[in-house]
């Protein structure tokens, strides 16, 4: 009897999510928070730390998944008065609407 061996698939990299996560990520860094992106068994999101204003990001998360927090954070907090992307500005709005 033969056996199934899996291997581990790495998750595709598309390298237009991933400018479209710095350019989140450097809206909420904008906002004044400390942008950690770190293992756990967490999904991201605000929190303090020692009166210190922190975001975290799993790094283990998809890049959808990853892209969906930023930008629902980013709806929840509010921009205004920031310059964002008109890419980034259209993800944020869409958030403000689905909530």
């Amino acid at each position: 009897m033969s056996r199934i061996i899996k291997k581990n698939t790495k998750a595709v990299v598309d390298d237009k999510k991933e400018l479209l996560i710095d350019d989140l990520v450097d809206v909420i860094e904008k906002l004044g928070f400390e942008v950690r992106i770190e293992k756990g068994t967490f999904k991201g999101g605000f929190c303090l730390l020692r009166e210190q204003k922190v975001f975290l990001i799993n790094k283990n998360l998809e890049q959808d998944k990853k892209i969906n927090i930023l930008a629902r954070n980013i709806s929840d907090i509010g921009a205004e008065g920031i310059y964002l992307k008109p890419n980034v500005r259209e993800l944020v709005e869409k958030e403000e609407l689905d909530f």
